[in-house]
């Protein structure tokens, strides 16, 4: 573009200046924004009548123009009402706060000449006024972009373990993930078939459910853009919600983001490519022979283009423009879509004290309530939140990551180093004490979908797909692995995915001054949540008269009880049960037999009731099994059942078949009629694995009479195809990856005696 007049150059200048001047003293003592513009949280009479389904755009409007007019202002646009309800940790906000009611939320213009922060202090002095802030300008938080040569793998998924998870099955249609970002290119090769689209029905019902705030025909689009006019700093206003596709997309130029023309805006797709990438490792198409697979191959990704910010070419966004984003999700929510997760890579540092209690806040409290999980990137400061190092940040916090409610996931990035993981404190916030950042996921050289010309100077390459760094990578991790786990079981809460992902992550990285949970581990989160086949309680034909002892089993209340065995760091405690950690259990089986191993499946760690055995009484523990836990269509010989010792060592189970071989050492698996089991496992039929143990002998690990069964795996090898012909295969079969675990529930087992 030319620049023909010398007075708009004087005017350039001086705004470039103001921008140099931003990197400076000036900008890290506050935030940007657009000035003369406040976003408040109001109390009225007139709409707080009748409750929130009656409260009309005019009511609102009303109580906006009233607040405004007394502070000199002008309203720019409403958003849906909140619920008033005091905010976390903000108690100057509770106090104010009337009983219940709703609360009008409104984007104001301040009067001609009036400072920001002048128009800000006369709206704090209105009684009816709850919180007001600058209309912040917010950027996304992927720290660089390189344009390195096409990466030939993804570590990412690997390293969460997302392929163990796959096994079980790869995400369904019916998960909806928001992805609140610069839009998405909605006719990838890669995301096409995995976009949402608005039906009429459900356009209509958002409308009519918002009160007319959310308006527009969305009928058949894939989501929404919202985005203000912005000229250099100068006054902005916003565009109506503009219906994003499905028309193919198209180049587009940067003077299409502030044209005006909405088919062509609704075109573009993705300003920075920054969206798209993050929608690629959320939810790219797996398995389809194209490009990179996502983390649920079927998610539907619903975009929200805010980031659309471009003078400069910086990306970045006002605050308002992500409040109208979050209402359109919270409408969507409500009138039937089933959005279960919103991704948030975006962000800026200021005072918690204008942040917290303010509209913005309300609104991400507003998603938790709607039992979304919201996951957001960090930041990419390189800080100790609690005690940045940085004296410009002093008193500061990045939000939306320290916006803490139920619902929601801050996370931090990681990088893959020498074959380990560790935390990029190159690019990504941290905090020592934990107390902000939840979780880590994998943030550097991440492969992802992107833009395939350019708009931007960044988040484009023509092959359709590069590597990206930052938290911004990080977060759709943490959203991508929730969508999996909902797509497993769709009745779970956010809050129950939320635990299940904290409770399964690795607390051996990332953890001690750097998180509050660890590395994000997707297979323990599906362990932690739906953990495999549950052992369950059975009477197996099997003559226990005599010198055979049946076994009632139970849990030790705490590890400390078994450090006598084993080192309190080779033990991995769950609700359901104790564990060797995984590690040992893979050294200790890894050359047995000279077989590949396709699936190992791990026996809890459990006790004997008090007087149960005398020492060296042979004793029987039963288990009752899935085919699946088994090597599916392999018979007895492709499984072997291993005692592990807490050396990285083991004892082999030797096949027991028949009554005469029940003996220390020995092992037997009945079939659902009770007869010792002959031929090929089926992965729809259920086994019982009979174990026989002397108590105090030269089986028993711990030389204690009465106390513990040890530790047992059944290790399923790949299927031998010159010893057994038929067909079916492995559980895990085609996935790829060996040592996958399987968790299994620890659940009080009985062997009665016959007769």
């Amino acid at each position: 573009m030319v620049m023909k007049s010398k007075n708009f150059f004087v005017v350039f200048v001086v705004v470039l200046a103001l921008a140099v001047l931003s990197c400076g003293a000036w900008a890290v003592q506050e935030p940007e924004y657009a000035e003369g513009e406040a976003i408040v949280v109001i109390r009225g009479a007139s709409p707080l009548i009748c409750g929130v389904r009656s409260l009309t755009e005019e009511n609102m409007r009303s109580t906006a123009a009233s607040a405004a007019t007394r502070s000199g202002g002008s309203v720019i646009q409403l958003f849906s009402p909140v619920e008033e309800t005091p905010s976390a940790a903000t108690e100057a906000r509770s106090a104010r706060a009337a009983a219940g009611g709703r609360l009008t939320v409104a984007h104001l213009r301040a009067a001609e000449g009036e400072s920001t922060e002048e128009f800000i202090a006369r709206l704090k002095k209105d009684p009816d006024v709850v919180s007001a802030m600058p209309n912040y300008i917010v950027r996304c938080q992927a720290a660089k972009i390189p344009n390195d040569p096409l990466w030939p793998r993804q570590w990412g998924p690997a390293a969460i373990k997302a392929p163990e998870v796959w096994r079980h099955g790869t995400g369904t249609a019916e998960t909806v993930v928001a992805v609140i970002d610069s839009g998405v290119i909605y006719d990838h090769p890669d995301l096409k078939d995995n976009m949402f689209v608005f039906s009429k029905e459900l356009a209509d019902k958002m409308c009519a459910e918002s009160g007319g705030i959310i308006s527009g025909d969305f009928a058949g689009s894939h989501g929404a853009w919202y985005h203000s006019k912005i000229h250099a700093y100068f006054e902005s206003d916003p565009y109506q919600a503009v219906p994003i596709g499905p028309a193919p997309t198209i180049d587009g130029k940067i003077s299409d983001i502030d044209s005006g023309v909405l088919e062509t805006m609704s075109r573009i797709g993705d300003v920075t490519g920054h969206g798209t990438h993050v929608a690629g490792i959320i939810g790219a198409a797996g398995n389809n022979g194209t490009g990179v697979s996502g983390l649920n191959w079927k998610v539907r990704i619903l975009p929200v283009n805010v980031l659309s910010y471009s003078f400069m070419h910086r990306t970045q966004v006002e605050t308002s423009d992500i409040i109208r984003g979050i209402d359109f999700i919270l409408a969507a929510k409500r009138a039937g879509a089933n959005i279960r997760a919103v991704n948030m890579s975006l962000g800026m540092w200021a005072s918690p004290l204008k942040m917290e209690g303010s509209a913005y806040d309300l609104k991400i409290k507003e998603m938790s309530d709607a039992d979304i999980l919201v996951c957001i990137a960090a930041s990419n400061n390189g800080e100790d939140i609690d005690a940045p190092k940085d004296v410009s940040l002093k008193g500061m916090r990045p939000y939306p990551a320290c916006f803490k409610y139920d619902n929601t996931l801050t996370v931090g990035a990681l990088k893959e180093e020498n074959g380990g993981l560790l935390p990029d404190t190159s690019y990504t916030n941290y905090s020592t004490s934990g107390k902000w950042v939840d979780i880590f996921a994998p943030g550097t050289g991440v492969l992802s979908t992107c833009r395939t010309t350019e708009l931007l100077s960044e988040g484009f390459d023509a092959s359709g797909y590069l590597s990206a760094f930052g938290t911004s990578m990080a977060a759709p991790h943490v959203a991508g692995a929730a969508a999996l786990l909902f797509s497993f079981d769709q009745s779970k809460s956010a809050g129950e995915v939320k635990k299940m992902l904290l409770d399964g992550a690795d607390g051996k990285t990332a953890k001690e001054g750097y998180s509050a949970y660890g590395a994000l581990d997707l297979n323990g989160a599906w362990e932690k949540g739906f953990g495999g086949t549950p052992v369950t309680p059975v009477s197996p034909d099997v003559d226990t008269s005599g010198d055979i002892l049946s076994v009632l089993a139970e849990l030790p209340a705490d590890i400390s009880q078994l450090t006598e065995i084993f080192s309190e760091d080779q033990l991995v405690g769950t609700e359901e049960g104790l564990y060797l950690d995984f590690d040992i259990v893979g050294r200790a089986v890894s050359g047995l037999g000279g077989r590949e191993i396709e699936d190992i499946s791990l026996f809890p760690v459990f006790r004997l009731s008090d007087g149960a055995m005398t020492d060296g009484r042979l004793c029987a523990a039963a288990f009752e099994l899935d085919g699946t836990d088994f090597c599916e269509g392999g018979s007895r010989e492709d499984i072997a059942v291993c005692k592990i010792k807490p050396d990285g060592t083991m004892l082999e189970y030797q096949w027991a078949a028949g009554e005469n071989e029940y003996v220390n050492g020995r092992y037997t698996i009945l079939d659902e009629a009770g007869n010792i089991f002959h031929g090929r496992f089926d992965g729809a039929k259920k086994y019982t694995v009979v174990l026989f143990v002397a108590d105090n002998g030269d089986f028993d690990l711990d030389n204690r009479a009465g106390v513990i069964v040890d530790p047992t795996a059944i290790v399923a090898f790949k299927k031998d195809e010159r010893k057994n012909s038929g067909g079916g295969g492995c559980s895990a079969a085609g996935v790829g990856v060996s040592l996958l675990a399987v968790l299994i529930f620890a659940i009080p087992a009985v062997l009665r005696r016959k007769g």
